[in-house]
């Protein structure tokens, strides 16, 4: 009987092993589930601000021909702040953070600079009896209500292009 009970006792001890062992794989393999879908999470995160940032240049092509100058003033806040952050959420990428300041250059420049004087023009018709002031004016008009329809023409197949490789959640990982 004696063998028996040490025989008993072994395979307890041996139990106690299997199942420690057992208990640390089923740990390890819950930790390593955890830190794919942490670092899962991370990139749909990540893409969400991407695709933020670009949505907000998007937005404000689309109002350019078609909204009142303030609301384009207020989408052009909006796609000034989603630039500031082009270095922190697209790798550093130069020729993104390029592109989207000349454009950001431009629309202040023709656009959203000239919403103020064309206010003025609006509010004040007595300007216009001077012929330098309304030259000056008519001007800044043209170009204006130009660049609310160039900027756009120009930029709806650029822009695309220049978020495209940050953008395909099937190449996620590469990016």
């Amino acid at each position: 009987m004696r063998m028996a009970e040490y025989v008993l006792e072994g395979l307890r001890d041996f139990a106690s092993v299997v199942v420690s062992v057992a208990v640390l794989a089923v740990t390890l393999s819950f930790n390593r589930w955890q830190r794919r879908l942490a670092s899962e999470q991370l990139r749909h995160q990540l893409y969400e601000r991407r695709m933020a940032a670009y949505s907000a240049f998007r937005e404000l092509l689309l109002a350019l021909p078609e909204k009142n100058g303030e609301e384009i003033k207020d989408l052009f806040q909006k796609a000034h702040l989603a630039g500031s952050e082009i270095p922190f959420l697209f790798e550093d990428d130069k020729d993104l953070q390029t592109y989207v300041d000349q454009l950001l250059q431009r629309v202040r420049d023709e656009v959203v600079n000239a919403i103020p004087s064309l206010e003025v023009m609006k509010q004040e018709p007595d300007m216009l009896m001077s012929a330098a002031i309304a030259k000056d004016l008519r001007e800044q008009a043209n170009q204006f209500f130009g660049a609310r329809l160039s900027i756009p023409r120009e930029h709806f197949t650029q822009l695309p292009q220049k978020f495209a490789p940050y953008l395909k959640l099937t190449d996620f990982k590469k990016r």
